[in-house]
């Protein structure tokens, strides 16, 4: 019976050769592949930014339903700042007499803290001492004092440093804390006062929905709900130029801003007073997301004019303005 001859070496080594890649197609290969990849990242990187910008937009719009919900029930919107510091407003906040309000009727409590039963946080509210004027009061040595407050509030260090997940941009990488307290990337439209006027009455019972001391209705909007900012996203949280703690408010600062200063202005940066230029920004490319007064949410363009954007921030300006 005839058999094959086995293959000689040289037929051998031919055949490896013609399965083997050479060097030059390898290099080729790699090259197609760094290209394709180069192609697709950013795409990736944008679809991953859609992807925060939309939880982001959530955070938003859940902030809006619980105003939505808190005016249901209290037919007003929340202050900005429960209480004054040690000064008067036009006798909101007396300073003698019958009507005299004491430091702990003072508070530098947000309206953030107000919202929290609204956004399912009610056993974070529970914590807050309400019952013992809030977080903390003045200390205007008027009447009952407000020294000393914290440690009338139980585990108060660990309720200082809480963070809900609802005022976290997950496109922010602010650090969860500011001098120990929990920051957030949202603030509440406080007008187009801003900074320049420093700690004047003006900068405090500011023209937008959110000031001090007073809650405002719906018929304060006269510009109209869907042509006014209520709510919009900060940056630099955790920086002394950025500060901003969700559970206190201040002009210019901590849960309040202003648009005196066009949106996205760098932290620390624009007309300031003391380091904070009380604008709004957002590290989401090319503008930022603002909650207007019907409970929808928009993205502002940089680009937006600046007589635009400031009239879009106040209550009651007339101004014949609409978001493009």
């Amino acid at each position: 019976m005839a058999t094959k001859a086995a293959p000689s070496r040289n037929a051998s080594r031919v055949s490896t050769l013609r399965v083997a890649f050479t060097l030059i197609e390898l290099l080729v290969v790699i090259a197609v592949i760094g290209v394709l990849v180069a192609l697709l990242l950013p795409a990736i990187q944008a679809a991953r930014e859609a992807a925060r910008r939309s939880q982001c937009s959530n955070n938003v719009r859940q902030i809006m339903v619980a105003l939505a919900n808190y005016e249901n029930a209290t037919r007003v919107f929340p202050p900005g700042r429960m209480g004054s510091d040690c000064s008067n407003y036009n006798g909101l906040a007396p300073l003698s007499g019958p009507n005299v309000k004491s430091d702990q009727q003072r508070p530098s409590t947000s309206g953030f803290a107000m919202l929290l039963p609204q956004m399912e946080l009610q056993s974070l509210y529970d914590q807050i001492g309400w019952e013992r004027g809030a977080i903390s009061p003045s200390n205007c040595g008027i009447g009952e004092s407000g020294a000393g407050w914290t440690a009338l509030i139980p585990d108060w260090a660990s309720l200082q440093r809480e963070r809900p997940a609802v005022f976290v941009c997950p496109s922010s990488a602010d650090e969860p804390l500011h001098v120990g307290w929990g920051t957030s990337n949202y603030a509440f439209a406080a007008g187009s006062v801003g900074p320049s006027q420093g700690w004047t009455p003006a900068a405090k019972m500011n023209n937008g929905m959110f000031i001090y001391i007073v809650a405002l209705s719906v018929a304060h909007c006269r510009d109209g709900l869907s042509n006014t900012f209520f709510v919009g996203e900060v940056i630099d949280s955790h920086t002394r130029e950025g500060r901003n703690r969700w559970k206190v408010a201040g002009r210019h600062n901590y849960s309040l801003r202003n648009t005196e200063n066009p949106l996205n202005t760098p932290t620390g940066q624009g007309i300031t007073f003391f380091d904070n230029n009380g604008a709004f920004a957002s590290r989401h490319p090319g503008g930022g997301l603002f909650g207007m007064g019907d409970g929808s949410v928009r993205f502002v363009s940089d680009n937006i004019d600046l007589a635009t954007y400031r009239a879009l921030s106040t209550r009651a300006g007339d101004e014949p303005v609409r978001l493009p």
